[in-house]
């Protein structure tokens, strides 16, 4: 999340969790699921740009502007 230059609530909603439960990963007093597993591996590969436009589309409900 660092390195991509997201707050907690901005890579919370690339992942679809909640900011509370992204602190609570970083502190070690939960874990993911392993159903989210794929989605956090498919945005640790990402580069700043491409988080920040999905974030876009994800803050967006999802549309991509034409």
């Amino acid at each position: 999340r660092k390195r991509l230059g997201l707050s907690a609530e901005s890579f919370a909603k690339l992942v679809g969790v909640s900011g509370l439960t992204i602190y609570s990963w970083e502190k070690g007093t939960s874990r993911p699921r392993k159903t989210l597993l794929p989605m956090l591996a498919s945005i640790r590969a990402m580069g700043k740009k491409e988080a920040k436009a999905r974030l876009e589309v994800v803050s967006k409900g999802g549309k991509k502007k034409s």
